[in-house]
């Protein structure tokens, strides 16, 4: 049953969890674009989607929307190193035109200066609305100020990742 709100129509709610699973050391402009990990959609207990075909489809780090509507989009990127890494930075891209362009529609950042031989963890977390059109990809970039320092990622939780969760009909 669908829900009506002044000028808009929400029908099934439905919401999708995906993580990377494994680190990574530095920067990675393309997450799961080159290689270096894998996306995938979460397998934990109530923590995939509630729905029979998934909201995204993945190929070579890019998604596309296989139930459209708008979407808001929550991220977040844990990163870890033992000297100075004055920002770590996830940037959420969206492409309105089937990723011939790329916009960044958001960042998530964080910081972490112990100047010590101990790893010190930091988290970010981002979010925005994103409408998901046929033409709509999103993909995520990682950018560190120092390339030593790593992005966690593992199969059995969401450390580096992103939940969406959709709001409206287009």
């Amino acid at each position: 049953m669908a829900i009506y709100f002044p000028n808009s129509e929400l029908g099934e709610v439905c919401g999708e969890s995906w993580r990377i699973t494994s680190n990574f050391t530095g920067d990675n402009n393309l997450i799961g674009g080159n290689s270096l990990v894998n996306w995938e959609i979460s397998d934990d207990v109530y923590g995939g989607g509630n729905l029979s075909t998934p909201i995204l489809s993945h190929s070579n780090g890019q998604f596309t929307f296989s139930v459209l509507g708008y979407y808001l989009v929550i991220w977040q990127h844990k990163a870890y190193y033992s000297d100075n890494n004055h920002y770590a930075q996830m940037e959420l891209m969206v492409s309105w035109n089937s990723g011939a362009n790329w916009d960044t529609h958001g960042y998530s950042t964080s910081s972490v200066s112990p100047n010590t031989s101990d790893n010190y963890y930091h988290t970010s977390t981002g979010s925005s609305i994103v409408a998901a059109t046929n033409a709509a990809r999103l993909r995520f970039n990682v950018q560190m100020q120092n390339n030593s320092a790593v992005t966690n990622g593992t199969s059995d939780a969401q450390a580096t990742g992103f939940t969406l969760i959709k709001v409206s009909e287009i």
